[in-house]
């Protein structure tokens, strides 16, 4: 690799989808759940149900997944989720709309399928009609589970595609073929979905520009109405990483090559993964936000109500996904919360300029100050480095990320992490490496 594309390359190193990082959660002292829920009244809400089965492990991925599971096992796992939703006891009508994520949720066979959405309707109570976001995979697309999801309000289905390129494909471990990829693709739009979202990843070893180019032209064959873009990363305890693989070294000039496409091509950017066709409504839930709260079912999705936010303690190697899978369906009383993270006011605040700065709606100032009492540019004055540098610009009271500071907003987002989170981050992943955890 030569010395520019490390210096380009450089802040290509971790995802900011969220704050706080899931590996800074730390034991809380029990706290029930009913004390909590009274903070969806009157708010924005939305339900999440997770969903971590694959049918194998991708060679990037660390998230909360297990592969393998039979479907006896699924069907004990959803008998636990609808134990959970039971033992809640949540009001009707708090909810406006629901994420199916996972894992692969359309792994799920039919009889399961259908009855995981009976349980999204309980979750819905009286609301007769609201959005379904779901995620699904090139092998588990069926003709049958497509018309399961769109009649049961599905709006919005993502794929993870990653590539059309078969030696792609084989180095990131993906079990599917550009074929059936191309197969997978082709159903869900004969559905008529309000919106297809294509997952492509760049930085793939041994991909070239015209790699790149071939699967950028194929999936706009399909007029997706989103694309999200993501950079390779290759994080601890991953295959890729038990291999020894590192990303490209072309990360940078690919992630400008695939901006430029798709801008060409009519495609508004949200933010640096977010891609948005011009001509279509938005139907996923805008990343960039106040104090909306989630409320996750299932082993290993987080929950964010106000300022409480908790999970099931996170996971990447499967002994230990599966562990906590297995205890989470023996659990007796799901309304103890034992794991997560309070935030402060501070936390809150850094919580709150991370989630709006980074996308293109950018920062207000003046809401900044209605909702904190604070002046952003004092509480924040690394803002003012940024403007300096070139990332931020001001514009009337709102700030935006300049077209360099969207390209890096990896970089940017974790230079707003707190000490006190960052030093829980390195202490998890100390813990992690050393085989503490």
């Amino acid at each position: 690799m030569s010395e520019k594309s490390r210096e380009t390359d450089a802040f290509y190193q971790q995802y900011m989808y969220s704050y706080p990082h899931k590996t800074a959660y730390r034991t809380l002292p029990d706290l029930a759940i009913q004390d909590y829920l009274p903070r969806l009244v009157g708010a924005e809400n939305s339900l999440y149900f997770h969903i971590p089965f694959c049918e194998a492990k991708c060679g990037y991925c660390n998230l909360f997944s297990v592969a393998g599971r039979n479907p006896s096992y699924m069907e004990r796992y959803l008998d636990a989720m609808e134990e959970q939703l039971g033992q809640y006891h949540l009001e009707e009508d708090v909810f406006s709309d629901v994420t199916v994520g996972g894992g692969t949720p359309l792994i799920l066979e039919e009889k399961l399928l259908e009855r995981l959405f009976s349980l999204i309707d309980r979750g819905m109570g009286n609301v007769s009609d609201y959005p379904v976001i779901i995620e699904t995979s090139p092998n588990q697309t069926t003709e049958g589970k497509l018309e399961i999801a769109k009649a049961h309000h599905t709006q919005r289905v993502s794929i993870g595609v990653q590539s059309f390129q078969e030696e792609e494909l084989k180095r990131l471990c993906r079990v599917h073929s550009a074929e059936q990829a191309r197969k997978a693709v082709a159903l869900i739009r004969k559905q008529e979905f309000a919106c297809m979202n294509l997952d492509v990843i760049y930085g793939i070893p041994g991909q070239t520009r015209d790699s790149l180019g071939e699967t950028l032209r194929e999936a706009l064959f399909y007029q997706p109405e989103e694309f999200f873009i993501y950079p390779l990363y290759v994080k601890p305890g991953t295959p890729l990483a038990n291999r020894g693989e590192r990303p490209s070294g072309q990360t940078r000039p690919f992630y400008e090559m695939i901006r430029e496409y798709l801008l060409f091509h009519g495609y508004e950017q949200y933010s640096m993964r977010r891609f948005v066709r011009a001509d279509v409504a938005v139907v996923h839930p805008a990343e960039a936000c106040g104090f909306g709260n989630t409320l996750s079912l299932g082993c290993g999705g987080r929950s964010y109500l106000g300022n409480l936010h908790f999970c099931t303690p996170y996971s990447v190697r499967q002994t230990e996904c599966i562990q906590r899978l297995d205890a989470y369906m023996e659990t007796e009383d799901y309304t103890k919360i034992s794991h997560g993270f309070i935030l402060d006011e501070d936390e809150e605040k850094r919580r709150y300029v991370m989630k709006n700065i980074l996308f293109a709606s950018g920062l207000d100032a003046v809401e900044y100050h209605r909702i904190f009492a604070g002046d952003l540019k004092q509480d924040f004055p690394l803002l003012s480095d940024w403007e300096e540098e070139g990332y931020l610009r001001a514009s009337g009271g709102n700030y935006l990320l300049t077209e360099e500071g969207m390209a890096r907003s990896d970089a940017l987002g974790p230079q707003l992490i707190s000490e006190r989170v960052r030093g829980l981050m390195r202490e998890w992943e100390h813990s992690f490496i050393t085989g503490a955890i």
